[in-house]
C-alpha cells in the first residue's frame, strides 16, 4: 500500500469524451432506468456513442449519425466541456424554504451549517434565490437586478458573498437577467424591446422589458450586470425564464432593433440571438463561475451553459418528488453527455415521511445530477441530516439510456458501477403509490446479471445483508418509499460488498482495493477517506457454503507517516452468518489503511422446512400474486419457482410473477432456504392458470 493517494472528495472523474456504452432500443415493457459509473460495461447496452462525432453504432453494425442533433432534436449539441466544472454543482439553495422573505441572517445560518455539518461531505454552494433584489413580490418592480432589497442593505450583497466564502464555501445567486422592471433605467438603456409608440414590445413574467439581443448595447448591459454580481464574489448564477426569453424572440422579432437576420426561420434566429446573449454573459461571469439555466429547458442553450432545471417547481410533498422523478427519467439523456440536469431541489425536512425523505434522496443520488437541498438545515433530525451525508457529493454518473422515454415512471433504477476491478450494481427499487405497499421482482437476467451465479445482496438504507442468492430476489417496498439494494457476484474469497460512506459504496470513498493471502487464509486489504466522526463501515461479502471464513483481524492506521499521534483510529470488527463488518472512527478526517484476515469456519446450519399450502391470486392477465403462511423453524428467504425453475428468492412470505401467458397451466413452487443457500425440507406446490382480463 505504498505511494502516494490524493483525496478525491468527490470520487474520480472519468476520461471525457470518451465512447461510452448505450442503451437506444429497450424492450417493450421495459421496467429499467438505467445509469452507469465509471467504465462500466453490461449486456444491456446495445451499442456505443461517440460523444465528440455524435454518432451512435449499435451491436449489429448500424451506425446513425448525428444522434443527438437529430434523433435526439438537441440542435446544438457539443459533449459537456467538463474542465472547469468536472462534477455537478453540490449545495443548498434558498428557495424552498424562505421564498421571498429569504434574509442575510437565515442565509449565513444555513451556511455556518453546511460549513459544520455536511461541508466535508461535498457540499458547497450555498446559493440565494429570488428575494434578494428590487422591491415587492413577484414580476413588476421585482425584476430590478439594480436595487437591492431592504433586508439586504445593512450587510449588502458583496459583503453576503464574502461572509459565505469565509466558511469555504462558494456563493450563488438567482436573476432573471434578460428581463428588468425599471423603466428608467430601461428606457436610457436602449437595450431593450420597444412598440413603435414607445410602449415595452415584452411584458411577461421575466420583467416588463425584454432585453434586445439584437443591439451591442443589450450586450453591454448584460454584460455590466452579470460583472457587478461577479464582483460581488458570487461565482454561481441560475438564470430563470429562459424558455420564455426564447419564446419571446421567436414571437417579437419585428420589434428588435438590430439587422435584419437571414435566417428563414424565426425559430432559429432566436435561438442564435439567444445563444449570443448567453455568451456575453459567460464571458461576463469568467471560466471559473457556474451558469445553470432555469424553468423549462432552454435546449439551445446547450454548448453554453454548464446545466440547466429539467423540473418545474418541486413543492414540499410527494407530488413534488413525482415531478422531480418524471423529469429526471425524460431528461436523463442529457446529462453529463450535454450539460448537468438538475432536476430542482430535493427535501427531506419533515413533515415528509422516512420513506417520502428517503425516496429523494435516492433520487439524487443514484443519478448524479445536480444536488441542490433547501431545507431550514438546522432544524433537520438527525436522522434526515443521516439522509444528506449518504448522498453528497453528486458524482459522475451518466445515462446509459439515451432515449426520450414515453413518460412511464420506472421502477427499478440501476446504476451500473466499475471501480478498482469491482463491477457492482446498486437498484433504487420505488413505489410511487402513496396507499399500497408493492413486491418487485429483480431478475439477474432482467439486470444484465448472471442468472445462475449467486449475488450478495446489501440493503443500504437498512444496513442490512440479505445472503448470496442465484436468479433474483423479490423485495417488499412501502408505499412512497425506495428499497436501495447492492449487487455484488459472490465467489470462494471474501468480497467487499458495501462501505457506508455514500449510496455508490465506494466511488467517493475507497482509494484502493487489493485482494492477497493465502487460498485458505485470505487477506482484504483498502485505502479509504473517512471524515471526523462518522463511522465507516464496510461490509463483507463471505461464501455462503463450506468451507466459508470468519474474520479474524482487522486494523486501520493514518496512511501518512506523519499523523498527529494524538488522532485516535478505532476499529471495531464482526463476523455473521455470510458476512462480517468493521467499523472504523476518526477523530478528523483523513485517508486510513486498512487490512482484514480471515480463517477457515463452518457455516451454522439450521433447519428450514418448506410452507404448508400456497395461495395465489391474479395480477392483471399476465402476473400472480402468490403468499403462504409462515412456519415456526428460521430460514434465510424461500425459493420460488415456475415450471420447476427457480426465479427468484423471497424474503417475505410474498412473490409478485410476471410475464405469465393467460390460459397456460403453471407449476409453482416454493421451498425455504437456509443461510448456506441450500434447500430445507419439503416444497409447497400449486398449479395456476392464468385467467385473460376483459378490457
Amino acid at each position: 500500500m505504498e505511494g502516494p493517494v490524493s483525496c478525491k472528495p468527490a470520487g474520480p472523474v472519468t476520461p471525457w469524451p470518451r465512447p461510452v456504452p448505450v442503451r437506444v432500443k429497450p424492450k417493450g415493457g421495459d421496467r429499467l432506468f438505467v445509469m452507469t459509473l465509471g467504465e462500466a460495461r453490461t449486456p444491456l447496452a446495445d451499442g456505443m456513442f461517440d460523444p465528440a462525432a455524435d454518432r451512435v453504432t449499435l451491436t449489429d453494425g448500424t451506425v446513425i449519425e448525428s444522434y443527438y442533433k437529430k434523433r435526439l432534436d438537441v440542435p446544438f449539441y457539443e459533449p459537456i466541456d467538463k474542465s472547469e466544472f468536472p462534477l455537478p454543482p453540490s449545495g443548498w439553495c434558498s428557495w424552498y424554504y424562505y421564498y421571498q422573505e429569504v434574509t442575510p441572517e437565515e442565509v449565513l445560518a444555513n451556511a455556518r451549517w453546511i460549513a459544520e455539518q455536511l461541508a466535508p461531505y461535498g457540499c458547497r454552494y450555498v446559493q440565494v434565490d429570488d428575494g434578494w433584489q428590487g422591491t415587492g413580490h413577484g414580476g413588476g418592480e421585482n425584476r430590478d437586478w439594480t436595487a437591492i432589497d431592504t433586508r439586504f442593505r445593512e450587510l449588502g450583497m458583496d459583503r453576503l458573498a464574502t461572509e459565505i466564502r469565509k466558511l469555504g464555501l462558494e456563493p450563488g445567486i438567482w436573476l432573471i437577467p434578460h428581463g428588468q422592471s425599471n423603466e428608467r433605467l430601461a428606457r436610457g438603456a436602449r437595450a431593450f424591446l420597444w412598440k413603435a409608440d414607445g410602449a415595452t414590445a415584452s411584458d411577461t413574467w421575466v420583467g416588463t422589458y425584454l432585453v434586445d439581443p439584437s443591439v451591442p448595447e443589450a450586450h453591454e448591459y448584460l454584460r455590466e450586470l452579470l460583472r457587478t454580481l461577479r464582483r460581488w464574489g458570487y461565482t454561481y448564477f441560475k438564470i430563470d425564464g429562459q424558455p420564455m426569453v426564447l419564446d419571446e424572440y421567436e414571437k417579437k422579432a419585428e420589434f428588435m432593433a438590430g439587422p435584419a437576420s437571414d435566417e428563414p426561420s424565426s425559430k432559429q434566429r432566436a435561438a442564435l440571438l439567444y445563444r449570443d446573449t448567453l455568451r456575453t454573459i459567460r464571458e461576463a461571469i469568467g471560466p471559473e463561475s457556474y451558469l445553470l439555466g432555469c424553468f423549462g429547458i432552454p435546449l439551445p442553450g446547450v454548448g453554453i451553459m454548464h446545466g440547466s432545471r429539467t423540473a418545474l417547481d418541486v413543492v414540499q410533498g410527494w407530488d413534488g418528488f413525482l415531478t422531480a422523478a418524471d423529469a429526471v427519467q425524460q431528461w436523463n439523456f442529457l446529462h453529463n453527455v450535454a450539460w448537468y440536469c438538475d432536476p430542482d431541489v430535493f427535501y427531506v425536512r419533515p413533515p415528509l415521511s422516512d420513506g417520502m425523505a428517503r425516496a429523494w434522496a435516492t433520487l439524487q443520488g443514484l443519478t448524479g445530477q445536480a444536488l441542490l437541498t433547501s431545507d431550514r438545515l438546522p432544524d433537520l433530525p438527525p436522522s434526515r441530516v443521516e439522509m444528506l451525508k449518504r448522498v453528497y457529493p453528486a458524482v459522475d454518473i451518466r445515462p446509459l439510456d439515451l432515449f426520450r422515454p414515453e413518460g412511464a415512471r420506472k421502477p427499478i433504477w440501476v446504476l451500473k458501477v466499475a471501480h478498482l476491478g469491482r463491477a457492482y450494481d446498486v437498484v433504487g427499487v420505488f413505489n410511487y403509490d402513496t396507499e399500497t405497499a408493492e413486491t418487485h421482482h429483480l431478475s439477474w437476467k432482467e439486470l444484465g446479471l448472471e442468472p445462475d451465479r449467486p449475488y450478495h445482496v446489501y440493503d443500504f438504507w437498512q444496513q442490512t445483508y440479505l445472503g448470496a442468492w442465484e436468479q433474483g430476489v423479490f423485495l417488499d417496498v412501502p408505499p412512497a418509499d425506495v428499497r436501495v439494494v447492492t449487487l455484488v457476484p459472490a465467489n470462494d474469497r471474501p468480497v467487499l460488498v458495501s462501505t457506508s460512506r455514500h449510496i455508490t459504496q465506494g466511488w467517493v470513498d475507497l482509494y484502493r482495493l487489493e485482494s492477497g493471502g493465502a487460498k485458505e487464509k485470505p487477506i482484504l486489504s483498502g485505502i479509504s477517506q473517512v471524515i471526523a466522526d462518522d463511522p465507516y463501515t464496510l461490509t463483507i461479502g463471505l461464501p455462503r457454503s463450506a468451507a466459508t471464513f470468519r474474520l479474524v483481524s482487522a486494523k486501520a492506521e493514518p496512511l501518512s507517516r506523519g499523523a498527529d499521534p494524538a488522532t485516535i483510529v478505532q476499529v471495531e470488527q464482526q463476523s455473521h452468518q455470510g458476512y462480517a463488518t468493521i467499523t472504523i472512527r476518526s477523530t478528523v478526517s483523513q485517508i486510513v489503511a486498512w487490512e482484514l484476515r480471515f480463517e477457515p469456519t463452518e457455516p451454522y446450519v439450521v433447519s428450514a422446512v418448506a410452507p404448508e399450502r400456497l395461495q395465489v391470486e391474479g395480477h392483471g392477465s399476465t402476473g400472480a400474486v402468490v403468499t403462504w403462511p409462515t412456519r415456526y423453524s428460521p430460514n434465510a428467504g424461500y425459493q420460488v419457482a415456475v415450471n420447476g425453475q427457480p426465479v427468484g428468492v423471497a424474503f417475505a412470505p410474498r412473490a409478485v410473477l410476471h410475464d405469465l401467458v393467460p390460459g397456460q397451466s403453471y407449476e409453482i413452487s416454493v421451498r425455504s432456504l437456509r443461510y448456506d443457500g441450500s434447500t430445507g425440507t419439503g416444497v409447497a406446490e400449486t398449479t395456476y392458470i392464468p385467467q385473460a382480463v376483459p378490457e
